[in-house]
């Protein structure tokens, strides 16, 4: 004899729901959500709008005598090639090392305005590991490159030499 049919609240609970009714909750889950939002003030164009607008500095290089000088840096990253960054680094001037903030984040870099020693169509993706102090025994165009106004980028000479020929040393590139 079979078991009696078991009625009930809790019973009724358990049991599962129609195919139809099951497929819609499921598709109802799947579909995406959308917001929206409005404001009656105008807000400033999101961060990433305006550093994906090119912008002028001028970058310099330095060639490493030891592989020890690839360790350290005003960053705290130590070991740069360990740390998988290997020679894709820069240093920035006090006008855009933001007092470390900025360390960590990338830039595009690209060399313009000197068809002489610029490799055309070419750029550079670098992370920020370091800062380049500023010299104020110099005037800022005269030496001080690092010093305040100036928006400049120190390289690695293998990175610098991907953007442009070395002798350049001094180059006006744009970043983003």
């Amino acid at each position: 004899m079979p078991p009696p049919l078991l009625q009930g609240p809790v019973h009724t609970l358990l049991k599962p729901p129609p195919p139809p009714l099951l497929l819609l909750l499921l598709l109802i889950t799947l579909l995406p959500t959308t917001t929206s939002h409005t404001s009656s003030t105008t807000n400033p164009p999101p961060l990433s709008t305006s550093l994906s607008q090119w912008q002028s500095a001028r970058a310099t290089y330095y060639a490493a005598s030891d592989p020890r000088d690839s360790v350290g840096g005003a960053c705290g990253y130590g070991d740069l090639v360990k740390a998988g960054y290997g020679m894709a680094t820069v240093a920035l001037s006090e006008s855009m090392f933001e007092r470390g903030q900025i360390c960590g984040a990338c830039f595009q870099i690209k060399c313009v305005d000197d068809l002489r020693w610029c490799i055309p169509g070419t750029s550079i993706i670098v992370s920020v590991t370091n800062f380049c102090a500023p010299n104020y025994g110099f005037t800022s165009d005269d030496g001080g490159k690092c010093n305040p106004p100036n928006k400049h980028f120190v390289l690695p000479i293998e990175s610098f030499e991907k953007i442009a020929i070395w002798k350049a040393a001094n180059m006006p590139v744009q970043y983003k």
